[in-house]
């Protein structure tokens, strides 16, 4: 049996002291095809668990941030209203406590509840996410991982989608009567970042997809679909969605793995662990050091 302790970066920070708090929320009943995300929290701790915590680019050990983790939510088999109130009672506990929540999906209707557990703190959202999840509803439910930003936008209207390569067209009129949504399409990505200057000093809400990402990089996902962004390209969004605003929450949803494949899920681990490096970064948290040097 392995001594490596089962907590994301198999680390063992009391929740007292931590900033950090990682939230694994098995939920995948709206999945509309291929199921499974209720396994990705697992997966992608599982992964962390074997991680450098030395993070070269910030020249910082990610476990000197003070990272606690709270293992599955009691979600799974549940209905999405008694999912929603777990979540929401959850993410407003950790935020009364002052920590950042992390939340690994699990399907990304996830989001929804979390996100009305702050909207009081929240200006704006970013999601990133290979569609626009804009259905008014979707195969009879107003709440699916199909409708959850059309949702969340009923709560907060600022919202960035960015990599969107696959619309329906009903999502397509339901966007239009919104002004306040913008869309980075994944084809005119790196033009466009310029949008974000638009939540300098803003209260954030983070949501990321992994279907976002090019399905040969991550193919196991609720939905996957081609020319997605790369790797780097998604780290470079995180860094500057962090940098230039005030990030309150962060998920990452749509994870569903894949049996004897591992490099997936230590790429999602790798995002999450550069997210919370790149939070204490720009938030100036003192326990951010270099100890390259001692």
């Amino acid at each position: 049996m392995s001594s490596v302790p089962f907590s994301f970066l198999a680390l063992r920070d009391p929740y007292e002291e931590s900033k950090y708090v990682v939230v694994a929320v098995p939920y995948d009943s709206t999945e509309s095809w291929a199921r499974g995300t209720r396994f990705g929290p697992m997966a992608i701790i599982e992964a962390s668990r074997y991680m450098d915590p030395y993070d070269i680019e910030l020249r910082a050990f990610v476990n000197d941030m003070g990272i606690h983790t709270i293992f599955e939510l009691p979600v799974l088999g549940k209905s999405v209203s008694s999912m929603m109130d777990i979540v929401e009672t959850t993410v407003r506990r950790l935020r009364g406590d002052g920590k950042i929540p992390i939340l690994l999906g699990g399907e990304h209707t996830i989001s929804f509840p979390a996100l009305r557990a702050l909207n009081h703190e929240i200006d704006a959202i970013v999601v990133l996410d290979a569609h626009p999840d804009f259905y008014d509803e979707y195969e009879g439910n107003k709440i699916s991982h199909a409708t959850v930003c059309k949702r969340m936008s009923e709560l907060v209207g600022d919202i960035i989608l960015i990599g969107v390569r696959a619309m329906d067209f009903d999502e397509g009129k339901n966007l239009d009567k919104i002004g306040s949504v913008n869309i980075i399409f994944s084809e005119r990505m790196e033009e466009n970042l310029e949008i974000l200057n638009g939540i300098r000093g803003k209260r954030v809400y983070l949501s990321v997809d992994v279907d976002v990402l090019d399905p040969p990089q991550v193919p196991c996902v609720g939905n996957p679909e081609p020319g997605g962004l790369s790797y780097g390209q998604v780290l470079k969004i995180i860094k500057k969605v962090v940098e230039l605003s005030d990030v309150r929450c962060m998920d990452f949803v749509e994870f569903a793995p894949c049996p004897g494949v591992r490099s997936d899920a230590f790429l999602v681990a790798r995002l999450v662990q550069k997210a919370i490096g790149y939070h204490a970064f720009y938030s100036g948290n003192d326990k951010l050091r270099d100890r390259s040097y001692e």
